[in-house]
């Protein structure tokens, strides 16, 4: 059986709101703003799409003898011996999880949804000579990050802010 765990849609919803409100700001400058308010709405926008699409396609699959990681399009497989270590860096109410392979590594954060499930079969898979210990103690506490979702709503609201202005003056 294989476990699917995605970025939370509490965050892409409202991520990919203000992303397509940028693109619509970004339409109604290019007839009533001026070239350099076109050209900064239009690198923000681009920025903002490619991070909505890479959050919406990033993926973990758990299965039984493997993982697998999908990144902007670019899947990744690992058999269980070739992840050597798995690690937890905590910043307040965020956690940052690292993942070594013998081809790399990976770094994803406690946006994923259900990320202590995730952790909990990566770090039974694992075992416990590959697991800090400190992702055993962050699974008893674990954090949830809610500031980057209400920041999401925020700007989504300061960006139709922006358009109802735009179009009124």
């Amino acid at each position: 059986m294989t476990r699917t765990y995605k970025v939370k849609k509490a965050f892409l919803i409202p991520f990919i709101i203000t992303a397509a409100l940028l693109a619509v700001l970004l339409l109604i400058s290019l007839f009533y703003g001026r070239p350099w308010e076109n050209i900064i709405l239009a690198v923000l926008c681009i920025v903002a799409l490619l991070v909505a699409v890479e959050a919406s396609e990033r993926e973990f699959a758990v299965s039984e003898d493997s993982l697998g990681i999908r990144k902007f399009f670019r899947p990744k497989k690992f058999t269980w011996p070739e992840i050597t270590h798995l690690g937890i860096v905590t910043l307040r109410n965020k956690a940052y999880f690292l993942l070594t392979t013998t081809r790399g590594f990976y770094i994803f954060s406690n946006l994923i949804e259900n990320h202590e499930r995730l952790l909990g079969d990566l770090a039974e898979k694992l075992g416990n000579e590959k697991v800090e210990t400190e992702v055993t103690s962050y699974l008893e506490n674990p954090l949830q990050r809610t500031s980057l979702i209400v920041l999401s709503w925020v700007a989504a609201v300061i960006i139709i802010a922006i358009i109802v202005m735009k179009l009124l003056a």
